[in-house]
């Protein structure tokens, strides 16, 4: 059995928290979360975390600035961003930046558990 995923949510919306937290707490993992892009560095080193998620809709996590602070802060952890289906922009943005995968915020509740899992 894998030892449980260890995350890094940088997310601000409450309501997303605590579906995040309750799917985290059926698969057995383990979320932290960070309202700003200055405490995301020291959380990663912190943690170690195995994956990152990254609210796109959210102005304090652009995504070339985003995906740079985590990349000096841990080079290989995979960063998820997530945005509204509608917002092909943030989402394109993102995978231009480099992060490893987007998808819609709907795409992304789906597959949260596999996610999660590992």
């Amino acid at each position: 059995m894998n030892a449980p995923v260890r995350a890094l949510a940088m997310v601000r919306d409450l309501f997303f928290r605590s579906k995040l937290d309750a799917i985290a707490t059926q698969v057995g993992a383990e979320v932290a979360y960070v309202s700003t892009l200055e405490a995301a560095a020291g959380r990663i080193t912190e943690l170690a975390p195995s994956l990152v998620v990254v609210d796109l809709n959210d102005a304090n996590f652009p995504a070339d600035k985003t995906i740079a602070a985590i990349r000096a802060s841990s080079p290989e952890v995979r960063v998820i961003g997530f945005a509204s289906h509608v917002d092909l922009k943030a989402l394109r943005g993102a995978r231009e930046a480099g992060f490893t995968q987007t998808l819609s915020r709907s795409e992304f509740t789906e597959n949260l558990p596999d996610l999660l899992r590992g």
